[in-house]
């Protein structure tokens, strides 16, 4: 989103008064006017809600516009890998219907300074969608911008080529481990597969009318992480436009067993000034002199980046509220985030918790736009940004951490002191 610096005048300077000639200026009433010209480029009209954001760095005025859409077009699958969380609930499986999907679709805001993306993905295959084309053309047409997140097992060379052909933006196949043994024990099939996808993908790009990103995305295990390396270079090898290593959600005890994150998530509650000393470093060349450099500087902290070094740009920070995102159900349901999607059990803290989903609106019923703009789910978003909820990974967990329905602070359902996506250990796709 645009952002615009701090244009705060020195304390004793006298302020400009409203229309001079520079185009920010704030009266004398404490009121920030802008002129027409940079409304305009920062994508702002008249009437829009706006979102102002103020530290001591400065302010940041953005639209408080719907930018990215997270669709589940199925929660059905072709895989069951043991870190899914099916193994966490207990709901039914389906498909959404074209009708469904066209209404979502006929809902979305009025294109903007960018089109919203539709990101196909949530918690199910999308290529598992019998109608998966017809989906993917009815959001070209609509004029929105288009990501799929697959695991690559249908994604033959006839399916690499109907992305290509329907402006897919952006494509990340899961590949969750870098050798067959590592990918085998947490997918439960062959590597190749997955791999061969993505070479199918580089391929058809070549005859592409507009770019298309690709990319692979791991999640970070005790069984996966020494091969991962392996997927980095070959990665590389490939020139790939992105790399995406997640941390783990444990959806049963036994998976907990396999997380990397207990004292990344402990850490992540202290700001970083908390920490001491206060570690400052510059960039150098990563070659073999500076190895034992980069080691020393890793090894001294809990977690990766460590707090002595790390700018806190993870802490507290839900990306779907300060980014403008979130997500619908292959059902109709909209939800404020992929984690909020489903009724589900998450294993934190040694203990299981029952995360029980946030419906905001449902698409058969009411425009996404006018969901989008409902006060209760502005008031929502206003929260979440503001992050008071207590630090339940410093805390350990608790009667009240047993769900996401109330916390210490007295805040209303639901409360994600305890989400593992704001402190940046979940990376969403």
């Amino acid at each position: 989103m645009p952002e615009y610096d701090d244009q705060r005048e020195p304390p004793d300077a006298p302020t400009p008064p409203a229309g001079a000639s520079d185009d920010v200026s704030v009266d004398r009433s404490g009121r920030l006017t802008l002129s027409p010209d940079r409304l305009a480029r920062a994508g702002l009209s008249p009437g829009q809600d706006v979102v102002v954001e103020a530290d001591a760095e400065g302010i940041r005025i953005r639209a408080d516009a719907l930018r990215k859409v997270y669709v589940e077009s199925t929660s059905r699958c072709n895989l069951d890998c043991p870190m899914c969380v099916r193994h966490g609930w207990q709901e039914s499986l389906g498909d959404m219907p074209v009708g469904r999907f066209e209404r979502l679709v006929a809902g979305l805001p009025a294109s903007g300074a960018a089109p919203v993306t539709l990101a196909f993905g949530g918690f199910g295959e999308p290529l598992v969608h019998p109608e998966w084309r017809r989906l993917l053309a009815l959001s070209r047409e609509a004029g929105a911008r288009v990501e799929v997140t697959t695991n690559g097992l249908l994604l033959g060379p006839e399916a690499a080529a109907a992305l290509v052909d329907h402006g897919v933006s952006q494509v990340t196949v899961s590949v969750d481990g870098g050798d067959a043994d590592a990918y085998a024990r947490m997918r439960g099939a062959a590597p190749d597969s997955a791999r061969a996808a993505v070479l199918r993908l580089i391929d058809a790009r070549r005859h592409a009318r507009q770019p298309m990103a690709i990319g692979v995305a791991a999640v970070a295990t005790r069984t996966s992480a020494g091969s991962l390396p392996a997927l980095i270079d070959w990665g590389f090898q490939l020139k790939l436009d992105f790399i995406s290593i997640g941390g783990l959600v444990p959806h049963t005890e036994e998976m907990a067993r396999e997380a990397l994150w207990e004292r990344a998530g402990w850490a992540s509650v202290f700001h970083p000034p908390a920490w001491r000393p206060q570690v400052q470093v510059g960039r150098f060349d990563a070659e073999r002199v500076t190895r034992r450099l980069a080691e020393a500087l890793v090894e001294r902290g809990l977690a990766y980046p460590s707090p002595h070094a790390d700018d806190a740009r993870w802490r507290n920070r839900c990306r779907f509220a300060h980014d403008a995102m979130c997500a619908v159900s292959w059902d109709g349901r909209v939800a404020p985030c992929l984690s909020l999607l489903h009724d589900h059990a998450e294993f934190v803290n040694a203990q299981t918790r029952r995360v029980h989903a946030f419906v905001a609106g449902r698409v058969d019923d009411r425009p996404l736009r006018a969901i989008w703009r409902d006060p209760a789910f502005r008031e929502f978003r206003r929260r979440v940004r503001e992050f008071d909820f207590p630090p339940c990974f410093f805390c350990g967990g608790c009667a009240l951490t047993e769900t996401n329905d109330e916390d210490c602070y007295g805040n209303a359902a639901p409360v994600c002191g305890e989400c593992l996506w704001a402190q940046g250990i979940v990376l969403c796709p």
